[in-house]
């Protein structure tokens, strides 16, 4: 399967995904400064929600350049990851709507961790493509990134999980501080040739 055109599709959706998140941010009736604040919950959101995607594009971008060819099965796992991903805006938008309410905050994780699989089992699937391609640097290259080995590891699930049920109870909002932590902490960091893919 043509590689270029599954990049360019994915590309676009994640753009239209992002273009419904700032679309979320209603402009005040006002015309006061203070007119804003009732905004900060969602812009709070919507810039984990950002991070959050542009991160996980980054990487996506990092896999990619780093395959030959795509196969079916990393094609439906693209297009898994991707619908995954467009429930972003749903959960952005109702967290912004009740920060610190457990509804909004236990849909976020539910998309959070659904994301997550679906994140884990494509970068599967393109590390398993470039090792049957005979590209084991690149497999390798994959199965290195910070992404996929915590994901890979259940120990730091086993962690995990039990600290954000228990902030989901108790402090909601707990939950967002989570997911920007890992974020930043571990998809944020890239392999030492991530920049120089295309030198």
């Amino acid at each position: 399967m043509n590689k270029t055109r599954v990049e360019a599709f994915t590309d676009a959706v994640l753009a239209i995904i992002l273009t419904i998140m700032i679309l979320e941010f209603k402009t005040p009736e006002s015309f006061s400064i203070l007119a804003v604040v009732d905004q900060i919950p969602y812009l709070i959101s919507y810039a984990v929600g950002y991070l959050f995607i542009g991160t996980a594009w980054y990487n996506h971008h990092y896999m990619f350049a780093k395959t030959k060819r795509v196969t079916k099965g990393v094609y439906w796992a693209n297009n898994f990851w991707m619908f995954t991903t467009s429930f972003i805006p749903v959960a952005t938008a109702w967290v912004g709507r009740g920060l610190n309410k457990q509804g909004p905050e236990i849909f976020y994780f539910g998309v959070y961790l659904l994301w997550s699989v679906s994140y884990f089992i494509l970068s599967y699937m393109l590390a398993n493509a470039n090792q049957r391609d005979q590209r084991p640097e690149a497999a390798a290259s994959i199965r290195q990134m910070a992404i996929y080995r915590f994901m890979r590891d259940w120990r730091m699930a086993a962690i995990q999980l039990p600290i954000t049920i228990a902030a989901l109870y108790y402090l909601p909002a707990l939950q967002m501080v989570i997911v920007t932590l890992q974020i930043i902490l571990v998809g944020a960091r890239s392999n030492k040739d991530s920049d120089r893919l295309f030198d």
